[in-house]
């Protein structure tokens, strides 16, 4: 799969297929987990409640219908890849590194992000993620991979492998100045309580490199402040105009474990408008081809 072909060689041939479905709801909470928890509800309501009428979106379970492509992602504007507690492991481990996102699924998103005409957007959501895919514990550094390097400008803190933190239910996500996700204007930053919902714990520490921007801080019950719970980026597409950008944001907390479903609605509703609202070019997603079984809510 060729990755940084930018937005003019791949419009002209595909351009009716770009972008027309809206948002892609991934499903990946299996990966590499002996007991998996599944927070699908938690995402369905919050994308049922955003809006009157919620939003359309389609499902993908990861588990039963494998890996989405880049032909299948490159159909929508908006991915949600949640993954819970999978990832344990961190990158270096040669048999349990890279599950939470493969090489192949890294390279599918890179293209979503780069060769997708237009702004695109993906939401990645997993405690374990950074960990299980850029974590060389064995030389306590970052691997170069560029989902995380070169588009969520990711710098990965030395604090997660030696002075991890243990979240408990108090905790909070505290919003940055500036961010459109947990700062949206004219209201600001805003803090929300964590309410930890998984039996695993010692979540990724995030921190973002040069052109990355911090969206949420982790503050413990004492009130100090930790690394970011929650980074993001963005910037022109290779290649493209200024109206193809890219949009990414990781979730180190898991989306699933903000309190209350009120304050899920108002993120995601947040991070929707950010993206441009997710909405499809056409009234009606047509039947999504290969192996997807659509399902609209």
């Amino acid at each position: 799969m060729r990755i940084f072909l930018g937005i003019a060689a791949v419009a002209a041939s595909a351009a009716s297929v770009f972008g027309t479905h809206g948002i892609l709801l991934v499903s990946d909470q299996v990966d590499g987990v002996p007991d998996p928890q599944y927070f699908d509800s938690y995402y369905r309501n919050a994308l049922r409640n955003a809006k009157p009428g919620g939003y359309k979106y389609v499902l993908w379970d990861h588990y039963t219908q494998g890996s989405p492509t880049f032909e299948e992602l490159r159909k929508y504007k908006v991915v949600i890849w949640y993954t819970s507690t999978s990832g344990q492991a961190p990158a270096s481990d040669p048999l349990r590194g890279s599950v939470t996102l493969t090489p192949a699924e890294q390279e599918a998103l890179v293209a979503f992000l780069s060769q997708t005409p237009g702004t695109t957007t993906l939401m990645l959501s997993g405690m374990y993620i950074a960990w299980n895919c850029v974590a060389d514990a064995v030389n306590e550094r970052q691997y170069y991979k560029p989902l995380f390097s070169d588009y969520l400008k990711l710098n990965y803190p030395r604090d997660n492998f030696d002075n991890w933190i243990k979240v408990e239910d108090g905790w909070k996500l505290v919003g940055e100045a500036g961010c459109p996700v947990f700062a949206p204007p004219p209201e600001g930053p805003k803090t929300y309580t964590i309410n930890w919902r998984h039996h695993m714990n010692f979540p990724d520490q995030l921190e973002s490199a040069a052109g990355g921007s911090g969206s949420a801080w982790w503050q413990d019950l004492a009130s100090r402040r930790h690394h970011r719970a929650v980074i993001r980026a963005e910037g022109r597409k290779p290649g493209g105009t200024e109206n193809d950008r890219y949009k990414i944001v990781l979730f180190a907390c898991p989306f699933e474990n903000i309190l209350h479903d009120t304050n899920r609605t108002t993120v995601m509703k947040n991070f929707l408008e950010w993206a441009g609202n997710g909405e499809p070019e056409i009234g009606v997603a047509p039947t999504s081809l290969g192996r997807l079984k659509a399902l609209y809510y």
